[in-house]
């Protein structure tokens, strides 16, 4: 018995409508709704090689003056995002990037005084 080709474009889009935004190419799990006002502020940015390619899977360093780094991993956008403590203040913060393969060549940070969010891309350059 042939199926209809109609019943089998809307089955394959009911489907692909309701993956996880996080399970799909490019796709993103962070979740905006989930950021608490009390956890300081949140440190993001993205991780690109010096042709501006996002660089997925690289590792990403918030190391604060004093306690324990926090280490992360860029997502598939390049992006990494996190919080540190609120009474660590921002300009004790330091962001570096590594990946197999590649060296750090350049660290931009983007803030304004009394800001929220700290903004620091990586630009890494393959060996």
């Amino acid at each position: 018995m042939a199926v209809p080709i109609r019943t089998v474009v809307l089955a394959a889009g009911m489907a692909f409508a309701l993956l996880p935004a996080a399970g799909l190419a490019g796709g993103d799990d962070y979740d905006a709704m989930a950021d608490a006002e009390g956890k300081g502020p949140a440190y993001f940015g993205f991780v690109r090689d010096v042709r501006g390619s996002v660089l997925p899977d690289a590792r990403v360093v918030l190391k604060a003056k004093a306690g324990e780094p926090v280490v992360l991993k860029s997502n598939a956008l390049g992006l990494y995002r996190s919080h540190l403590s609120k009474d660590i203040r921002p300009h004790d913060v330091e962001v570096s990037c590594e990946k197999d393969g590649y060296k750090q060549v350049r660290v931009v940070r983007r803030s304004t005084p009394g800001a929220a969010n700290v903004e620091t891309n990586c630009t890494l350059q393959r060996l």
